[in-house]
């Protein structure tokens, strides 16, 4: 279903673009993450750094605002305290924010949903545990984004998981994930944005 979702929302971005707006941004991004989790009965919880990569879209739409979407494979989880052992949880996800965003000259600050699936989750000692969570994730995404020369930029987003991803016949603590990203992207497609000598 959602391979069939995601294509379609494209395209209707892409129309969109071609019909009303003066702004559209095709690109990369990628960079490290730090996660982390809150688990409902444990405390002492550290978080765990990894990778995110994928790719963007960005519309203008004929009022203030534009909206950005993409999808993004995403390493999270957390490392806790658990009868005296040190367990880590590493879940993978392909997450699809659908953002707010609004430009300030070189700056640009978005928020909105964002929803992830569960492909991968292993403990400590690689048992795949993907059985104890839920195969879904709904999250709030907060960020600021820093346009440079050459198609390139900066965002640093924060993400707070809103829904327990536990499994409730599994597991009987709630977990939401948390997460920070710092990402760089390249613009393969920039329209309507101002170039300078120092963007050529």
């Amino acid at each position: 279903m959602v391979k069939k979702i995601v294509p379609i929302f494209f395209l209707l971005l892409l129309f969109t673009n071609k019909s009303f707006s003066q702004k559209f941004e095709l690109g990369l991004k990628a960079g490290p993450s730090f996660a982390t989790q809150k688990l409902s009965t444990i405390q002492s919880i550290e978080s765990v750094s990894g990778i995110h990569f994928g790719g963007f879209i960005y519309v203008k739409l004929p009022i203030i605002f534009g909206i950005q979407t993409g999808a993004y494979y995403s390493q999270q989880g957390s490392e806790f305290s658990k009868i005296n052992l040190i367990e880590t949880n590493s879940l993978d996800y392909v997450n699809i924010p659908i953002l707010i965003r609004n430009d300030f000259g070189p700056f640009n600050f978005h928020f909105g949903p964002q929803f992830g699936f569960l492909t991968n989750a292993f403990d400590s000692f690689k048992n795949n545990i993907k059985n104890q969570f839920k195969n879904r994730d709904f999250s709030l995404v907060v960020g600021i984004g820093l346009r440079l020369p050459a198609r390139f930029g900066l965002s640093v987003r924060y993400i707070r998981g809103l829904k327990n991803i536990s499994d409730p016949n599994i597991l009987n603590y709630e977990t939401k994930n948390t997460m920070f990203q710092f990402s760089v992207k390249y613009s393969l497609i920039q329209l309507g944005v101002k170039k300078n000598k120092k963007d050529k």
